[in-house]
């Protein structure tokens, strides 16, 4: 049985960010120091062997491991068999063994034998379970938090961090992140204490899943009593539901029950149930009483971009009504309110050029010139085509095409930018950038082999900046261009 909430796609404009770090985070600990884990155990082994401790111990072993694990004849006959090295890893696997030999009066007499156990335990603490792993039976702070960042395999990794990112990128937004990395922390270490308290056991635990159930376990506390969307999958079936987020609580709090009692796995049920009540109680609670804030607008699936997108439908009806002068007077309010859209600028360019407004075409043109570079080059180009009437004396204002050769030349337009770059000096005042972006339009001609193009530009360098060192470049230019 599976049941997941798909009420949020991932907005890649919000990035989970802090979930994206946990799952770097747990993956980089896997690969980067988990890998080393079998070379550990190896050497481990080896200390044990080389210590003679297997002929010590292998007897005590026997008659303690067959007897708690109730094993018949023929698995105690298997048992006695096994390869040295693999009943050597077996014995130093069994930490409720281990400390049953801690209190044998012949080991707490003999001190060799305990300096030989001390050292090979050293060695095999090493391993990365033993080390961080999370023991109920011998709480350690350091496994409390490091338990949650270690996995068994690589089935177990991949299935925590599909999860993770599952639950976390919508909670990270609506929680904010360091809250949210506070909350799956907690979740991870109440995961760890049920356990402890409820089952003391000589077993080590490792994996995200208590955690993650943490975020489960928030998720329904965020929605509370609010009809969210569900995946479901129940053997052939699967689809989707809506429901109150609450009514799933229950669902996810039988299934780890019914796999605590009557499961027969290596699944920690405890931690599980552990993290999600956690998970839960940490943000309903305090959102029945007021005391925890959420972005109810992300919940609520409002678009931050709604205002505007009102607006730019009201002045599409008055464009589409030939309402001009509304448009127009609408368009002036829009500008400084909505500033560098592309959207509102490409339809208020056309109600400017039509009316000839040059207020409206003034703040326009001032927002179309400051676009971002790689943003707005087609409403360039149309710019630079509209340039071309003469009746358009607004546009081909000596200001407008200097703005608008500077942003041909971004945009690479070099057809364009060569009939700006002619429209700006058919003025008698020559602006004092003219060399220097005649020089880069040539440069831009020139990766279009347009020979004619930079003949034309250096000839004019030549008779209207003789002195000027654009004018030794472009020359140097066309002569390289020629060979």
């Amino acid at each position: 049985m599976l049941i997941l909430p798909a009420e949020h796609p991932l907005d890649w404009k919000k990035p989970p960010v802090m979930t994206l770090l946990l799952i770097l985070l747990n993956v980089l600990i896997y690969f980067g120091y988990q890998g080393g884990d079998e070379q550990r155990w190896e050497t481990a082994i080896e200390a044990y062997l080389d210590a003679g401790l297997l002929n010590r111990e292998r007897t005590l072993f026997l008659e303690d491991f067959g007897p708690r694990r109730k094993l018949n004849a023929d698995e105690q006959r298997a048992l006695a068999a096994m390869r040295r090295s693999d009943l050597a890893g077996l014995i130093l696997s069994d930490l409720q063994f281990e400390s049953r030999l801690h209190h044998e009066p012949a080991y707490q007499t003999d001190p060799d034998w305990q300096a030989a156990r001390r050292k090979v335990e050293a060695e095999r603490d090493k391993v990365s379970s033993m080390r961080f792993g999370f023991i109920p039976a011998k709480f350690s702070v350091q496994g409390l938090f490091g338990a949650m960042f270690l996995h068994g395999s690589f089935d177990h990794l991949l299935g925590n961090m599909i999860f993770l990112f599952i639950f976390g990128f919508a909670l990270e937004i609506a929680l904010g992140r360091w809250l949210y990395l506070g909350l799956y922390l907690l979740s991870g270490i109440a995961s760890h204490l049920l356990w402890w308290i409820m089952d003391p056991v000589w077993v080590t635990g490792v994996g995200a899943s208590g955690a993650i159930s943490g975020l489960m376990g928030m998720y329904l506390g965020v929605y509370g009593l609010r009809r969210i969307n569900f995946f479901y999958w129940l053997g052939p079936m699967f689809g989707y539901f809506r429901a109150p987020a609450l009514w799933i609580l229950p669902v996810w709090m039988g299934k780890e029950l019914y796999g605590l009692l009557l499961a027969d796995d290596n699944v920690n049920y405890y931690a599980h149930l552990g993290g999600l009540g956690a998970g839960f109680l940490s943000v309903w609670l305090p959102r029945l009483i007021g005391r925890l804030k959420v972005d109810e607008a992300y919940l609520r699936k409002e678009d931050p971009d709604a205002p505007f997108k009102r607006e730019l439908a009201a002045l599409d009806q008055a464009i589409g009504r030939f309402a001009l002068e509304q448009a127009a007077s609408r368009g002036l309010d829009l500008l400084p309110r909505y500033p560098g859209r592309e959207e509102l600028l490409e339809r208020l360019y056309p109600v400017a050029k039509s009316r000839q407004d040059a207020a409206l075409m003034s703040a326009l043109l001032k927002q179309v010139f400051a676009l971002p570079p790689g943003t707005g080059l087609l409403l360039l180009q149309r710019l630079g085509d509209d340039s071309q009437a003469p009746e358009q004396r607004l546009l081909r204002h000596p200001g407008v095409q200097l703005h608008l050769l500077q942003g041909l030349l971004r945009g690479a337009d070099g057809p364009r930018a060569l009939a700006a770059w002619r429209r700006l000096c058919q003025h008698s005042r020559h602006p004092s950038q003219l060399p220097q972006l005649t020089l880069q339009l040539a440069k831009l001609l020139g990766q279009r082999k347009d020979l004619r193009g930079i003949a034309e530009l250096a000839q004019f360098l030549r008779n209207a900046y003789p002195e000027a060192e654009q004018t030794r470049q472009l020359t140097l230019y066309q002569q390289h261009l020629a060979r």
